[in-house]
Parts: structure tokens; C-alpha cells; sequence
């Protein structure tokens, strides 16, 4: 493993204010950057159906104007005046709110930070709904179908659990709701006891501390949010068909996988990986380089702090499909059946350990990297990462791969013009009974014939 030079490493330090607050600070003094993020407990984990959708839209309303700048053009002249940047993401588990400036710049643009986080007005209601809306509606079908495949996927794989509830909603939930609702929900999340603020950069800690403190000095306390139990995979059948008329068909194989706390999560990593990380990759030789059979594919870990997803997606031709699945299967057959060589474990460690580098340049990351870990009480960083990196063995890879890579739990979500003899074969792949694939809907001619409709509880 290639060493990693002094300069490198990382010097964090985590402070509380009064009022509660956890205040992280990353010392990055070779960089030219600061990067300033406030991380709350929210979106569809502490959700109900009838809030789904709450927090996304709350997080839009953020940026609509604060005391001090009552406009949503005044807010955003008053950031880009300083040549910083600033915007917001919402998670199936937190909102983000995020601003990047100059150095010279840094207590101006926590305080900034600090008005959208303490100060919002809340208006502009009528405006972030319609953005909203448009945003749910660009995964759907012209007859509000939803298309989106990793929705879909996690729909079925956490049914019943609020995780499984997309991050924007339901376009009716959003119509419904009232600023009344968005202020109490903003209330209750956006306290001092329910986030974390982490400031990374060439940043004095004494100094970021005092501005913190002036700067969020307005926030309540508050409660940290009650954390629902995490969803248990449901045992449904392995195969779902979301029909449209598309030119292609994408798949995404789904196994449900380890969370972010447990202690083989970097092997998790490096398993990703040796499927999925540059034109070497086993996955992307099998399918792309070697055959030709798609262009578009990916291997991702979908992870939080006790639940966990390893999805492969394909897009291909629907002529392909069956053999593009069926490469699928094969290489994680061989993974669950030969451990990876010595050289070829190396090589994925060297690329996780130059990704872990790149991330000492880049704040943005690291804000988010450290922030996420110390909202959920994650005991992650940077030189933990490492040595657990170095220690994973191919017995580890081949051991982990048998846990998640169990034929009987993999879920198949299929979205574009998929035949009925297609999901036959399909069936036959995964040795799943005859004719146990669930449709979402069929564009069948014949009523009589088109395959049974899914209906899912909540």
C-alpha cells in the first residue's frame, strides 16, 4: 500500500456550543476553499405518508429570502458577493445545507449559512412547490407513472418503512401542504440538539468556534429526532416489470447489504470496487468491454447507519437484456465461489486509498464525509478508513460477498419494454418459480392477458 505523506493527514476537532450545538472543524491549510455545512436529522426516516415529502420541500424554502435579506435575490447576491456558492440536498436521513467561499471570506459566509438555518422567512410557497413538482415529474411518464428505478427498487425493498418513501414525495402530498406545516416542521428539525455544523479549511479552530457561536447563537436546542427501527427486507418475489415504450431497458439487481456501521463496510467498498472502477473492473469487462452488450452501468452502495443496499445497474438494448442479467449473475457467482487475487485486490485498494487522497483537496467531501458520520454517531475518518483498508484480506472479500450476494435475496427491478417470454427467462435465471414476476402495469392489448399488478401496503 502506498504510504500517505504527513501533510496529508487530517486534524478535526469536534466542539459543542451552548446551546447544544456539535461544531466540527477540519483543519486544511493547503487548500484554497472553505466549505461550511450544517447537516440536520430529517427526510423520509422521520417521515410519515402524510409528511412525505416535508422535509425536501422545507429545504427548498430555505433559500427564499431571511431577515436580513427578505428575497431569494437578495440572499443569493449577498452569497455571490463574497464569490461563494451555496445550496441544499436532502436524504432518505438528513437535510444539507451546504456554502463554499473564499478563505478571506469564511465568517461572512457562516454567517450566511446561519441565516438560512435560523432566520428563513418561509415564503415564496406557490414558486418552490412548482419546482418541486416539476422535479417529482421528470421521473415520471406522461400519465404521472413513476419511472424512477432506484425509487421503485427501494419501494420494494423496504416496503412498509419509511425509507422506503421517496426523498420529494408524492405530487399530491406536496400540493397539500401549508406553510403552517413547513414553518413547525422547519421548528422541529432545524435545532441545535438535531445537527451538526462542520467547517472544513485553511481555518483557524478558536476562531470558527467564536463565529459559530455568534452566528447560531438564535438557535433553539431542541430534541434530536426519534430515529425509527431500521426496515427489514421484505420476502416478495424477486422480479418486478415497470413496462414503457422506451428504446431501452435498464435493470438494477439489488442484494439487500451491511450499513455504514458495521465493521466490514471497506470490504463492502473494495467488493464494489473490484465490480465496478475503471474499464479493469470485472463487471465492466464482462458487459461493456467484452461484449459490447450495454454502455451504460454502475455498481453503487446505498449505506446509512443500520441498513444497506449493493445495487448493478444496466442499460442496454432490450434485445440484450437476458444476457446482460445473465453477466450479472456470473460474475458474482464467481466472486461468491474464488477469492479475488492477491494483485487484483491490490489494485482496488490502491484506487480506494487515491480516492481517500483526493478527498484531503476537496472540503466539499470532506464536509459531508465527516458531517454524515457525526449526525449518526459514526466512528469514521480518514486514518481509520485506511487501516481498515489495508487489513482486508481476499478471505474477508470472499466471506462478505457470500453474505451478500445470497441468490434468494436479490431483487430485480426491470423499467422499459420488457416481453413476457423475457421475464420467463428471467425467472429461470434467478430460480425463481414460473411466472412469479409482478408487473406495475401492462400495455397489453388484451386485458385478460396482462400479467397481475403489484400493489404495495402504504
Amino acid at each position: 500500500m502506498p504510504g500517505c505523506s504527513d501533510e496529508g493527514v487530517l486534524k478535526t476537532a469536534l466542539d459543542t456550543l451552548d446551546n447544544g450545538l456539535d461544531v466540527l472543524h477540519i483543519e486544511l491549510p493547503h487548500v484554497h476553499a472553505v466549505s461550511i455545512a450544517l447537516l440536520v436529522r430529517a427526510g423520509p426516516r422521520y417521515e410519515t405518508p402524510r409528511t412525505n415529502g416535508l422535509s425536501h420541500l422545507v429545504e427548498h424554502l430555505l433559500f427564499r429570502g431571511t431577515t436580513r435579506h427578505p428575497s431569494s435575490l437578495d440572499f443569493h447576491t449577498a452569497v455571490e458577493a463574497l464569490g461563494g456558492e451555496i445550496n441544499g440536498q436532502t436524504q432518505r436521513d438528513a437535510i444539507t445545507i451546504h456554502l463554499t467561499v473564499p478563505p478571506v471570506h469564511a465568517a461572512a459566509g457562516l454567517g450566511l449559512l446561519a441565516e438560512v438555518c435560523t432566520q428563513p422567512l418561509m415564503g415564496g410557497l406557490s414558486v418552490e412547490r412548482n419546482v418541486v413538482i416539476e422535479e417529482i415529474l421528470d421521473t415520471c411518464a406522461s400519465d404521472g407513472t413513476d419511472l424512477d428505478i432506484d425509487s421503485i427498487s427501494r419501494r420494494l425493498l423496504w416496503d412498509g418503512h419509511p425509507m422506503a418513501m421517496p426523498v420529494a414525495g408524492e405530487v399530491e402530498g406536496v400540493e397539500r401542504f401549508t406553510t403552517h406545516q413547513c414553518r413547525r416542521w422547519f421548528e422541529e428539525t432545524f435545532v441545535a440538539r438535531n445537527a451538526v455544523l462542520v467547517v472544513a479549511g485553511p481555518t483557524d479552530r478558536a476562531a470558527t468556534l467564536a463565529d459559530a457561536a455568534r452566528a447560531f447563537a438564535t438557535m433553539p436546542r431542541g430534541f434530536a429526532m426519534d430515529e425509527p427501527a431500521p426496515p427489514a427486507p421484505i420476502d416478495r418475489p424477486a422480479i418486478h416489470v415497470q413496462p414503457t415504450d422506451d428504446a431501452q431497458v435498464t435493470a438494477l439487481l439489488t442484494y439487500p447489504a451491511i450499513p455504514e456501521a458495521h465493521p466490514d463496510f471497506t470490504a463492502l467498498l473494495l467488493l464494489r470496487r473490484i465490480l465496478d472502477d475503471g474499464f479493469s473492473a470485472r463487471l465492466r469487462q464482462a458487459i461493456c468491454e467484452q461484449r459490447g452488450l450495454a454502455y451504460s452501468l454502475g455498481v453503487s452502495v446505498d449505506a446509512y447507519r443500520d441498513v444497506g443496499a449493493l445495487d448493478l445497474e444496466v442499460t442496454c438494448a432490450p434485445k440484450k437484456l437476458i444476457r446482460a442479467v445473465e453477466r450479472m449473475l456470473i460474475t458474482l457467482r464467481a466472486l461468491i465461489h474464488t477469492p479475488v487475487e492477491p494483485a487484483e485486490l491490490a489494485r482496488a485498494k490502491t484506487r480506494h486509498l487515491a480516492d481517500l487522497e483526493f478527498s484531503l483537496d476537496a472540503p466539499t467531501e470532506l464536509c459531508s464525509w465527516y458531517g454524515g458520520a457525526a449526525l449518526l454517531g459514526l466512528d469514521v475518518d480518514y486514518e481509520l478508513r485506511r487501516r481498515e483498508l489495508e487489513a482486508v484480506t481476499p478471505e474477508d472479500l470472499l466471506r462478505l460477498a457470500r453474505l451478500v450476494f445470497d441468490p434468494d435475496r436479490a431483487l430485480l427491478t426491470l423499467v422499459g419494454p420488457v416481453e413476457d417470454d423475457q421475464a420467463r427467462r428471467l425467472e429461470l435465471l434467478m430460480g425463481r418459480p414460473y411466472e412469479s414476476t409482478f408487473w406495475f402495469e401492462s400495455d397489453a392489448e388484451d386485458e385478460d392477458e396482462a400479467p397481475p399488478t403489484l400493489e404495495l401496503a402504504g
